[in-house]
């Protein structure tokens, strides 16, 4: 029996989009950057996701923080910017509201003319923030679900030899719109089934090595080792040449290419040479960003720079082709001709994240669109039923 993609009418669809922050995004771990982007006291990161936003910071004991990046006296945004530095304190631009590194108010002006003001009530209020591996994750909106390394545990050990809590960054943060809506750039991400038609460099560089596994909560691994036969596109073939030994690398990774993702909308490019993480975040009904940034060991030999640079115009050519094809799918997706589609069992991983999404959000498994105003109290009753039948 063929397994059944999600209905067309759930990815352009704002009251949709609505239970889905609700109900996941902000309930789900988001990657906010690397420790090593915050080498200071007062180096702060700026994550924004459906309306929220959020500061994460080094304060100055050196421990790493995330607020709310909204004033407590009228809201206003404290910080720009996807990064910079606030010194020693932060200052709302607003009214001049001051606020110390690890959140607590203390500065107010005129606060004479604040009868009454309990200061240590109004400190900015603080995120759910988890380190794995050098990474910062933050939540929105605490909630059962499991921890960043619970779910990273079958990998953990294979992770742990590329030294990712070492690394700086390489090159900028890179925002990315896109014409689609975030399951549909998601689903392509998660699956090489397109590979051989659609990505002619990856195919020359994989051959049949590539392989996919996935395991529970919402984790799991593509990818294999490159081919030993020269390419015939010079940047691939040059890339295969001058790849140089990582010594700390097992003998199986030292010239793999691997793809991680987390649910819902997080993968890693594990590369012998750097690594990259990329998130799709869902902006409007039917259109999201690709947020990205590329992190390296230091490594000043020349081969090493030259397969960096390879890697990054290589990858350049797959984001290109990637960009079109999901561009294409949500094109497709509004015509009446289509309403679901069939997965192949080379598409698990993507099967693992619509069943998610189906389990998360239950009016999902709806194929026709429910009537205009009615979708998240069809959701409510689905929920309740499917409470119900489990007990």
């Amino acid at each position: 029996m063929s397994w059944t993609t999600l209905p067309a009418w759930i990815y352009e669809n704002a009251e949709f989009l609505a239970l889905e922050k609700e109900r996941l995004f902000l309930r789900s771990w988001q990657l906010a950057g690397h420790v090593n982007e915050l080498p200071e006291p007062g180096d702060y990161l700026r994550f924004d996701l459906l309306g929220e936003s959020a500061i994460i910071l080094r304060d100055g004991e050196g421990e790493v923080r995330a607020f709310h990046n909204v004033c407590r006296h009228r809201a206003f945004q404290l910080v720009d910017g996807p990064a910079g530095r606030c010194g020693r304190a932060i200052r709302c631009r607003y009214h001049g509201f001051t606020y110390s590194l690890s959140g607590r108010l203390i500065g107010v002006p005129a606060e004479e003319d604040f009868p009454g003001l309990d200061k240590s009530a109004f400190g900015l209020v603080p995120i759910e923030t988890e380190l794995f591996l050098g990474l910062i994750f933050i939540r929105f909106v605490p909630d059962e679900g499991p921890s960043v390394a619970e779910q990273f545990a079958p990998f953990r050990e294979a992770l742990g030899h590329y030294r990712i809590p070492k690394m700086v960054p390489f090159g900028p943060h890179a925002v990315v719109g896109i014409n689609a809506d975030w399951k549909t750039a998601v689903d392509n991400n998660i699956e090489a089934y397109h590979v051989p038609v659609a990505h002619p460099g990856l195919q020359r560089l994989y051959g049949t090595t590539y392989s996919f596994e996935v395991k529970p909560l919402g984790v799991s691994r593509g990818g294999g080792p490159l081919r030993d036969q020269p390419s015939k596109n010079w940047s691939e073939r040059h890339y295969q040449k001058l790849l140089p030994d990582v010594p700390h690398l097992p003998e199986d990774r030292k010239r793999s290419w691997l793809y991680y993702s987390m649910f819902p909308n997080l993968a890693f490019d594990i590369y012998p040479d750097m690594i990259d993480y990329f998130q799709i975040l869902p902006v409007a009904p039917g259109r999201s960003i690709s947020r990205s940034r590329s992190f390296v060991l230091p490594d000043e030999r020349r081969e090493m720079r030259a397969a960096r640079w390879l890697n990054l115009r290589i990858n350049k050519q797959v984001w290109i082709e990637d960009q079109g094809l999901v561009e294409g799918v949500q094109r497709g997706l509004s015509s009446s001709s289509y309403r679901a589609g069939v997965l192949s069992r080379r598409e698990v991983r993507v099967k693992q994240f619509q069943d998610m999404i189906r389990q998360k959000i239950p009016v999902a498994s709806c194929i026709d669109p429910p009537e205009p105003g009615t979708v998240a109290a069809l959701n409510s009753r689905m929920a309740g039923s499917l409470s119900a039948a489990a007990k």
